[in-house]
């Protein structure tokens, strides 16, 4: 039986990308080795913050390479998915680094995400198709109904009509982004990226091009400036990242890092302000 060879990746995509980046490059393995360093270690945890820092910083990592991988390959637009993604999860990272005793309450939402999973899979699935025991639904259930209790939020306050929150937090993305400092991200990391995540028509018009009078085709090939533009986020994010959990823990990488963000200016061509 003959067996289909299959390669993934586009090497010419990878010899473009290195053109177009030369110094991001040449900078990468420094990088890398500030990354190590900060999250290839054995962490003492003394509390839930701790946690959440180290392993949400371990996530934008993880992120980072995604992201690279993709823009390496001139997959721009599954750049930008994933960017929203990583500044939500920094944006967490440095407001928790900030505010410790927000954990619990960062944590404790998984069980309103546990029930409302639940009560999503009830209604497309039998109980016995999802692994679960009668006893271990009805916990669920309750661990819910009591967790929603934590997070209620107040749409009139005439009526005092409350609603169970769609976050763990009571701020916003962009109001926790001002408390953590990375509000002038928001809009190239978090919100023009939503647009391609979700079904919009700016996710569709961003992929097809008018053809003669009025007819529309798609745009193949890769996408060299949604590449650039994800990568230049990703690498600004994952230095906050590096700062953040730097200072939480008290690493002494102070001065590291900063010369990573000097590298970022020299990169991308950016001033100071």
């Amino acid at each position: 039986m003959e067996i289909t060879q299959i390669k993934f990746g586009q090497p010419d995509e990878w010899q473009a990308f290195q053109l177009r980046h030369p110094k991001f490059i040449q900078n990468l393995q420094p990088l890398y080795d500030t990354i190590t360093k900060i999250f290839i270690r054995e962490m003492k945890s003394f509390g839930p913050a701790d946690k959440v820092v180290f392993y949400l910083g371990r996530l934008a990592v993880e992120d980072f390479n995604e992201i690279l991988l993709l823009c390496g390959n001139g997959f721009g637009v599954g750049g930008m998915k994933i960017l929203r993604g990583l500044y939500e999860r920094v944006v967490t990272l440095l407001y928790i680094s900030d505010n410790p005793s927000k954990a619990d309450d960062f944590l404790y939402y998984f069980k309103i995400h546990q029930g409302k999973y639940l009560n999503h899979a009830k209604d497309v699935f039998p109980l016995d198709a999802l692994n679960l025991s009668a006893e271990e639904a009805t916990e669920i259930q309750s661990d819910y109904e009591t967790a929603k209790g934590r997070y209620q939020e107040v749409l009139c306050k005439k009526c005092g009509t409350t609603r169970t929150r769609n976050s763990w937090s009571e701020f916003d993305t962009l109001s926790m982004a001002r408390k953590a400092g990375i509000e002038k991200l928001y809009v190239p990391c978090f919100f023009h990226p939503t647009l391609q995540v979700h079904t919009t028509v700016a996710s569709l018009c961003s992929r097809v091009k008018l053809k003669g009078g009025d007819g529309l085709t798609f745009i193949d090939g890769p996408q060299h400036n949604e590449a650039d533009f994800s990568l230049n986020g990703a690498h600004s994010l994952i230095l906050c990242a590096l700062i953040g959990v730097n200072d939480y823990f008290k690493m002494g990488l102070k001065e590291e890092i900063e010369k990573h963000f000097r590298d970022f200016q020299l990169i991308w061509g950016v001033k100071e302000d």
